[in-house]
């Protein structure tokens, strides 16, 4: 116990003194026990990094916990995905189960992203993920979107036993006006998450995603990748078009 808190202290510190002080350094004052009971589930959905502030001074044995989880992982993480050099070489299975090899999306741009059919955000995304599909598909560079769906956050996505699970996800989407590549439920966090997100929160960040829709992949032609987080779909459009090459005129216009 106090060797987690002393390795708390010393996040804290470090977190806080970059955030705030610079890299010349500052005084943290840690709390020696968590101060509210919802800490490890405020920890768990990435608050130690999006409130660090708070998180650390009130719920520092948490986010000790967790930093030294995430240390532990990264070594197993880097050697999960140690075979894969680039976006292309990545492969994941599809809703309906059949593998999809990411070769195909070489020359083209592709959007990432994790899904959740009970969110609060699950009909604005929705809408906007169907709109930029229409705005992009018949593009002469090729798009391609891939929705991931997640029960990670708030348990916002069907839990039913399988094979029942991901045809219930698919026809929620179909309702939805989905006409894009929808994939099989996945984690985007942890030790299990996939090994599609391992690879894309390594390159591009966020080390974590925070919950449904908050972080939105952009893949390059070429397979270089960005990440976008807290934005909603329609806002890649000028992104989108940069990486497709696209003038300000054809951009403003749908293909």
């Amino acid at each position: 116990m106090m060797n987690r808190l002393l390795f708390a202290t010393i996040l804290l510190a470090s977190s806080l003194s970059n955030n705030f002080f610079g890299h010349g350094g500052g005084i943290a004052i840690v709390a020696a026990e968590d101060a509210h009971p919802q800490c490890d589930e405020w920890a768990s959905t990435g608050e130690c990094s999006l409130n660090p502030t708070y998180m650390w001074s009130s719920c520092a044995d948490a986010c000790g916990k967790l930093a030294e989880t995430e240390r532990t992982m990264s070594a197993e993480i880097e050697k999960k995905i140690a075979n894969i050099n680039s976006f292309f070489d990545l492969e994941a299975l599809d809703i309906d189960k059949n593998v999809v090899k990411f070769d195909q999306f070489r020359g083209k741009v592709t959007v990432i992203t994790n899904v959740a059919s009970y969110c609060g955000y699950t009909e604005s995304h929705y809408t906007g993920l169907v709109h930029l599909h229409y705005r992009f598909k018949n593009s002469p560079v090729g798009f391609n979107i891939l929705a991931f769906p997640c029960n990670q956050f708030g348990n916002q996505e069907y839990v039913v036993v399988w094979p029942e699970e991901c045809p219930a996800i698919k026809l929620f989407a179909k309702q939805k006006g989905v006409e894009f590549m929808m994939m099989d439920k996945v984690d985007v966090n942890g030790l299990d998450a996939s090994p599609v997100y391992h690879y894309l929160k390594k390159v591009a960040g966020p080390p974590r995603i925070t919950w449904n829709f908050a972080t939105y992949y952009l893949v390059k032609p070429d397979g270089t990748t960005q990440s976008f987080s807290g934005v909603e779909p329609m806002e890649l459009v000028p992104h989108i078009s940069k990486a497709m090459g696209i003038d300000d005129e054809e951009a403003n216009s749908e293909f």
